[in-house]
């Protein structure tokens, strides 16, 4: 094979375990077949099953076949046991005799980040690598005072093992000992969302749990010198991210909910990719994604890159996308944005938000990667249509003549190419994407100009209307935006024009309609949300509740 298959995720039962396997690298033809199997350690195979190759689409909505899915039987006898497959010859019931030494399948960080024991009846099973090459390990044992003794024992022989090989993170199970006692008891949840950041489904989810549960140990991470820090201490249980402080209680956290990407919430000098891949099976705390907005693109989120426990979503349309392409499934739940709760139109009149979305093939690669942008932003169609439209006399006219002002809220990953820019009317206001009020300037517009950014379903459940500027849906589909199952040409709550003549022309016209919003797109918005209560924090915290009690834990590792 030209690369390293990877099992992305595995869904664990009684009496099988549910592997998915991405033959990386691939495009494979229609009918291609592996046998999977599980190896005992320096013994025979336990378990096997067949797999054709089924299509997988990347992240970028690019399709391959390059997947297998596959059920293997739970071997019968205890143990440790590596996952490998071979191919099948065509038309042969199984691999040839002579097809060679099997390929052993490596782990994704997704399926480390979720791995931890599981009770499966009678037996406990857990997902582990290797301490040398790549590779996937069931370690399967029963459930007895003996066996569980034994599990624990092999526990710290395993970190000894991968301390020799001088892999990273080999000393929290040491240090999670040694700290126990400057944490608080019972279980501990760390809530946040970028590290300077306090202002969305983190810090609205965190507000609801300080009055709800105040004498829980629940904590809000934020950098000391954030502006923002002021939007959360008066709430208690803050924790300067990177602080001594922070550092313990990420060894205990029993729940990490962030609203961007639990990335955000790790120490300085705590590698993203090391994390992953060698600390959090080893700490087992439950992961939840609050997201930062409605995913249009479910393809671009997959659990074999961030392993959720548990995934919000707003209705069943995106609840059902993100169940067909991400690999997620018990793990989405439909409970709304904790931020909703807040959503109560504040319309101070005369004011049009402009919130594009980024590119990713304009913006270096996130959490400290090296590297460029795919493309340079200077003469990029986004940066024409940005400062086109910015700049634009026939807008400066509109805004004047209608008595507006527009405020801009650059995307934070694009945020820094616009420093320098001077807008062309008095009545544009340049606003700080780092610190910017993001849920207030929702709840008091009276309209907002996007793209494809998913703020659009915040203005729309609160009633104002939306104008799509879709100058480069080519370029967008093939570069950042893959599928969607939302098309705002059709599913859209306001109209969709694609040039900066026609934006100015939206915005006159609403202007000169009171921003009223036309009805068939007020239909529109009734179709994607389940709720509309102000209850979403709760739900939330019933359904955090329900992933952390040992009596719901899914069967999953």
């Amino acid at each position: 094979m030209a690369t390293a298959p990877v099992c992305e995720y595995v869904d664990a039962f009684a009496d099988r375990l549910d592997l998915a396997i991405h033959l990386r690298g691939e495009d494979l033809p229609e009918g291609t077949r592996f046998e999977v199997r599980l190896r005992r350690r320096g013994g025979p195979i336990a378990s096997r099953a067949l797999g054709e190759v089924v299509p997988r689409v990347s992240t970028v909505g690019v399709w391959t076949r390059a997947a297998l899915r596959v059920s293997l039987p739970m071997p019968p006898e205890d143990g440790a046991f590596r996952l490998e497959l071979v191919a099948v010859p065509e038309g042969a019931p199984g691999p040839a005799p002579d097809a060679g030494p099997a390929t052993v399948v490596g782990p994704t960080p997704g399926l480390l980040a979720s791995s931890r024991p599981v009770e499966l009846g009678e037996r406990r099973l857990q997902v582990l690598p290797a301490a040398g090459s790549p590779a996937v390990w069931f370690r399967i044992a029963g459930t007895s005072r003996v066996a569980r003794a034994a599990w624990v024992l092999r526990d710290w022989v395993r970190d000894l093992a991968f301390a020799a090989h001088g892999r990273r993170f080999s000393w929290v199970r040491l240090a999670r000992l040694l700290t126990r006692p400057f944490v608080p008891r019972g279980p501990i949840w760390l809530v946040g969302e970028r590290p300077e950041t306090a202002r969305d489904n983190g810090r609205a989810l965190f507000a609801h749990l300080r009055k709800a549960r105040p004498e829980a140990s629940i904590f809000y991470v934020i950098a000391a010198d954030s502006p923002m820090r002021a939007a959360v201490e008066p709430l208690g249980n803050v924790v300067h991210h990177s602080s001594w402080r922070h550092r313990v209680l990420m060894l205990h956290a029993d729940v990490l909910a962030n609203a961007y990407s639990v990335k955000h919430m790790l120490p300085s000098r705590w590698r993203p990719g090391a994390y992953m891949l060698q600390a959090t099976w080893r700490l087992g705390a439950r992961r939840v994604y609050l997201k930062h907005g409605v995913h249009m693109s479910p393809e671009a989120v997959k659990r074999a890159n961030g392993g959720y426990d548990l995934l919000a979503a707003v209705g069943p349309l995106e609840a059902q996308a993100l169940r067909e392409h991400s690999g997620y499934s018990l793990e989405v739940v439909e409970t709304g944005l904790a931020r909703y709760d807040q959503l109560v139109p504040e319309h101070q009149g005369r004011t049009v938000l402009f919130m594009p979305t980024w590119r990713r093939y304009l913006a270096p690669k996130l959490f400290g990667g090296a590297g460029e942008a795919e493309m340079p932003y200077e003469g990029s169609d986004y940066q024409r249509f940005v400062e086109g439209l910015l700049g634009s006399e026939q807008l400066a006219e509109v805004l004047e003549r209608r008595d507006l002002r527009l405020l801009v809220v650059p995307h934070y990953n694009l945020a820094a190419e616009l420093g320098s820019f001077r807008p062309g009317s008095p009545r544009i206001e340049m606003l700080d994407a780092r610190t910017a009020d993001i849920p207030a300037l929702l709840r008091s517009c009276d309209l907002l100009v996007t793209d494809w950014s998913s703020v659009h379903f915040d203005v729309a459940y609160v009633g104002a209307p939306v104008v799509y500027a879709q100058f480069d849906r080519e370029q967008f589909a093939a570069g950042h935006g893959a599928g969607s199952w939302f098309d705002a040409r059709t599913d859209g709550f306001g109209p969709v024009v694609e040039d900066v003549e026609s934006v100015v022309g939206e915005i006159d016209r609403y202007a000169g309609r009171a921003f009223e919003r036309e009805p068939e797109f007020a239909d529109r918005v009734s179709r994607i949300f389940a709720f509309r209560d102000r209850g979403s924090c709760e739900r939330l915290t019933e359904a955090i509740d329900a992933v952390t009690a040992p009596s719901l834990t899914p069967s999953r590792p």
